[in-house]
């Protein structure tokens, strides 16, 4: 699943409010299955306990730290893990058939990942407590207190995100090592993990040291000259399974980097 989907949902899709509703089950009723509500979305928010949940033949564990979006009418089953009181909460929330294939993401099923965050359950527990009153006003408060979840759900995700690549920086570096022949680009590894094209080079200059433009290059220059070395392959040749389409412009770049041109260097070298 693309987190940029999950963002997009939620923060361009036209979602209105509908309820929150509280629910407390134990250990003693062993599944409890149920159907979604027919034309509602919801996020289901685990408050205490731990339980496992399948939803339409996928497993997940509900505990603190995750939120489970789930769609229209889906059918759910519940079991209490652990031998504990398990709480939860779900705010339900529509978005007009009109807009639903633009947001298909609105009818599936999917776990977000904020850790146990403080804010988001103080938020939680004052729009159950608002929505209780029962008034105009209240439901007013309801609104936009739901709206302000999903702009701190938003923060959470993009924050998880943004330290999930940062420590798996590895994960791209070896994406790279596999892919540099490809005439890729920076921008076309920032599109493949889901991040922007200036945070990448953040990214990579504060843990590489280099930006991923100069690490590409290198890569592809350290192949050119075991190529140079070892094969009978012309510069063209070379210069597109390394990934450079425009000769000349592997030559400049070559030079560049190593002071001899690709011609000069395989004479030096053999």
């Amino acid at each position: 699943m693309d987190m940029q989907d999950v963002i997009d949902l939620y923060t361009m899709a036209p979602l209105t409010f509908v309820d929150v509703i509280t629910e407390k089950i134990t250990s003693e009723t062993l599944l409890i299955s149920y159907n979604t509500m027919r034309d509602a979305g919801g996020l289901i928010f685990p408050v205490t306990g731990t339980a496992k949940i399948l939803i339409d033949g996928t497993y997940y564990v509900l505990d603190k730290g995750k939120i489970i979006h789930v769609g229209p009418n889906l059918n759910i089953q519940r079991i209490v893990a652990n031998n504990t009181k398990f709480n939860y909460a779900v705010i339900h929330f529509k978005l007009p058939d009109e807009s639903i294939a633009e947001y298909p993401l609105y009818n599936s099923h999917f776990v977000i990942e904020v850790e146990d965050n403080m804010k988001l359950m103080n938020m939680l527990q004052q729009l159950i407590q608002n929505y209780l009153i029962r008034s105009n006003l209240s439901f007013l408060q309801s609104k936009a207190l739901f709206l302000n979840i999903l702009e701190e759900i938003i923060l959470l995700v993009k924050m998880m995100d943004y330290q999930y690549k940062k420590e798996n920086i590895s994960v791209i570096m070896e994406y790279m090592q596999e892919n540099f022949a490809k005439n890729i680009t920076v921008l076309d590894i920032a599109s493949q993990f889901n991040i922007e094209r200036r945070k990448l080079t953040y990214i990579f200059e504060k843990r590489i040291g280099v930006s991923p433009t100069a690490y590409l290059t290198d890569l592809r220059i350290q192949k050119s000259k075991l190529l140079l070395r070892t094969s009978s392959l012309s510069i063209k040749e070379i210069a597109e399974r390394v990934g450079y389409m425009d000769y000349f412009y592997f030559s400049r770049v070559f030079k560049k980097e190593t002071g001899l041109s690709p011609t000069h260097f395989r004479k030096h070298m053999n």
